[in-house]
């Protein structure tokens, strides 16, 4: 029993009790190396102005904030679908799909948005498919990213598939990237 909590430990968010990045990381790897060839769209959403609950009403509101959604996460996507904590108000959904993968995403988008007590929950959302993104988990994880940021620039509150347009977006908003501080956000 003491393993099985390590092993949960390791591989799960405290907070969520979804997974980790690095477990879910490892997770998509293997099923995409399982079924290369089936169609997967890698999925990286925050919740909009998530800094105004933690400022508002405390970081204890925040953690039951972030409980809540990743509840009604659980609650939106399939068994064999794969989400995760990335850190902080981001979440990661890796999941596969047949046929329209913009139902599938517009489904779960208006599931994750509504209240939680006083705290209105908007998420905004950035997808990436591996149809349309070759070069495995590192670039579909970058492209998705590009779409969020895409998203959050536009105003919040919807979700954008990648394009070849948002190509450079990191390169011009990342804080790593252009000297700023990491820990400043502008886009959040």
């Amino acid at each position: 029993m003491k393993l099985n909590a390590l092993e949960r430990m390791a591989s799960h968010d405290a907070l969520t009790g979804l997974l980790n990045h690095a477990y879910a990381k490892k997770r998509i790897l293997e099923r995409i190396e399982t079924r290369p060839t089936a169609s997967y769209a890698l999925v990286i959403f925050d919740l909009d102005h998530f800094k105004s609950a933690n400022d508002t009403y405390g970081h204890s509101f925040g953690d039951q904030v972030l409980v809540h959604l990743a509840e009604k996460l659980r609650q939106c996507i399939r068994g064999g679908d794969i989400a995760a904590r990335v850190g902080g108000d981001e979440f990661l959904i890796f999941l596969e799909y047949k046929d329209d993968v913009d139902a599938v995403l517009s489904r779960i988008f208006q599931s994750l948005c509504g209240r939680f007590e006083q705290f209105p929950l908007s998420v905004s959302m950035g997808a990436a498919l591996t149809a349309t993104v070759p070069g495995g988990y590192d670039a579909l994880f970058h492209a998705a990213d590009a779409a969020l940021y895409t998203v959050k620039r536009g105003g919040r509150g919807q979700y954008r598939f990648y394009d070849e347009s948002m190509r450079d977006t990191l390169s011009v908003i990342s804080p790593i990237e252009d000297g700023q501080d990491p820990g400043e956000d502008v886009l959040k």
